[in-house]
């Protein structure tokens, strides 16, 4: 059944979508990569290196400390894995005299990054070609101001925000999107996403702004954009890392913590190892300030992930989490820190093989669903785990499409693509009344709900209107018997 507002919507949208999808609309400036202290990566490779212990691994991590894989690849013969590492060609030669089979993926990553530059450069012209907004990557500012345009076509849908401010004192914003309000007296569900907690994973943002723009420009013109907007409020964090994204466009491309100024003459936190659930583990984060996974000085000491942690707060009613990283083709969820099974990892392991299905289903690439230590590596003190263990909400974080954190911008708009159809299913499947979060509906559910609420727990708060009462029990009876 078609949606009562799609018809009276189609005319609407298509004058707000010429300026949006035109040649000349969102002028991009010259992108300023060619500052003369920018570090540069001559002699520097990206290698694959097959890994067959962990005598292996302890020689490759000697050799770089800068892993780009985010999945330890399919398993080989008798073996760990594959990895890929950012080295010299000195320490190519090392691990081969080793014995180690290495395939080098990017010969000259100076090149890379000079190639992209260039290119990004050569678009100031302010004229998009087949793909629009997302024919390339796009500074700090230029996410701003398409956020504020997206805005503009529907200020009745969309909101924008200040939550905190970062290290260097820029901005932290987030997009509010919902459609019909709530029924007096409660709040809708929230789902939230939030992208770029590592600064060189530019593919993120792209994909969390796509995910924006298709749900405000098909409210009332696609009925699962429509419905989704009906059902919950949507927040998107578009770049957690302010000061680490900035510098990563002027400064340093691979940059990827915060810009932090450590005891010892070091610089940066890796933000996804500051949240305070199993905080302070070496197995999966670092308390040495060089190193990518450093964990900085206490939880959340940062500013950036204590304005999400404060944003989170805020906001009780959320119920989904999607933390968006690059590269490896993943769909992780909880636990980082540990190998042992999550509670209710049931829901947690089903939905994201839906996701997995609806990202197939779209005509995406095959990604990987998993427990993030076993899948990924050990991650102590990250956002996922927070989510889930501290707040209760089911979270996972979607390792996007690579190669490497500077892909071909034709990689873009696939992969953004790919992920709106995984959040469009993940929200139309999530169930609330699966209270045990088995990953299914059965009478534990009720005998759990009802236990909780006698407790006066406040995930019991099922209508989300910031307390708990009778309504609360009327609401998630109601949704029992439906079944979802």
């Amino acid at each position: 059944m078609i949606h009562p507002r799609l018809k009276s919507a189609n005319r609407l949208l298509a004058g707000l979508l010429g300026p949006l999808l035109g040649c000349t609309a969102f002028a991009q400036p010259l992108s300023p990569l060619n500052f003369p202290d920018r570090v540069r990566y001559d002699g520097q490779m990206l290698v694959q290196v097959e890994l067959r212990s962990v005598r292996d691994l302890m020689l490759v991590n000697q050799i770089s400390d800068d892993c780009w894989s985010h999945s330890a690849g399919p398993a080989i013969a008798g073996g760990m894995g594959t990895l890929d590492y950012r080295m010299d060609a000195a320490g190519l030669r090392t691990l081969r005299e080793a014995g180690m089979t290495c395939r080098v993926l990017d010969p000259n990553l100076q090149r890379t990054v000079d190639e992209e530059a260039i290119r990004l450069q050569g678009a100031g012209d302010g004229r998009f070609g087949p793909r629009g907004w997302y024919d390339d990557f796009k500074s700090p500012q230029q996410v701003s101001d398409f956020a504020n345009q997206l805005i503009a076509m529907r200020p009745d849908l969309a909101s924008r925000k200040n939550f905190g401010l970062s290290l260097q004192n820029r901005d932290l914003y987030f997009l509010r999107l919902s459609g019909e309000p709530a029924p007096p007296g409660t709040s809708k569900p929230i789902v939230l996403l939030n992208s770029v907690q590592h600064a060189r994973e530019w593919i993120t943002v792209m994909t969390t702004m796509y995910i924006a723009e298709q749900l405000i420009s098909g409210y009332g013109v696609d009925s699962r954009a429509t419905q989704l907007l009906d059902d919950y409020e949507v927040l998107i964090v578009p770049i957690v890392n302010a000061d680490g994204y900035a510098y990563t466009w002027t400064n340093e491309r691979f940059w990827r913590k915060n810009r932090r100024q450590n005891a010892g003459g070091t610089f940066g936190v890796d933000l996804n190892r500051n949240w305070s659930f199993a905080w302070g583990s070496d197995n999966g984060s670092s308390g040495n300030g060089n190193s990518e996974t450093f964990r900085g000085t206490a939880p959340f000491s940062e500013p950036e992930s204590a304005a999400m942690r404060t944003l989170t707060l805020d906001n009780p009613g959320i119920v989904l989490h999607l933390d968006v990283h690059s590269h490896g083709q993943l769909l992780l969820y909880p636990w980082g820190y540990t190998n042992q099974p999550a509670p209710g990892i049931g829901a947690l392991s089903k939905l994201a093989v839906g996701m997995r299905q609806a990202i197939l289903d779209s005509g995406g690439v095959p990604y990987l669903p998993g427990q993030c230590y076993q899948t990924l590596y050990p991650v102590s003190g990250g956002s996922l785990d927070w989510y889930y263990g501290d707040r209760g909400i089911l979270s996972w974080t979607p390792e996007l499409r690579g190669p490497g954190f500077a892909p071909p911008p034709s990689t873009i708009l696939p992969t953004a693509k790919e992920i709106y159809a995984a959040v469009l299913w993940l929200a139309e499947n999530f169930c609330e009344a699966d209270f045990d979060q088995s990953g299914f509906m059965d009478t534990d559910d009720f005998d759990a709900f009802v236990y909780a609420f006698e407790e006066g727990l406040p995930k019991t708060d099922f209508n989300h209107s910031g307390f708990v009462d009778t309504d609360d029990f009327d609401a998630f009876v109601a949704a029992f018997i439906e079944g979802c």
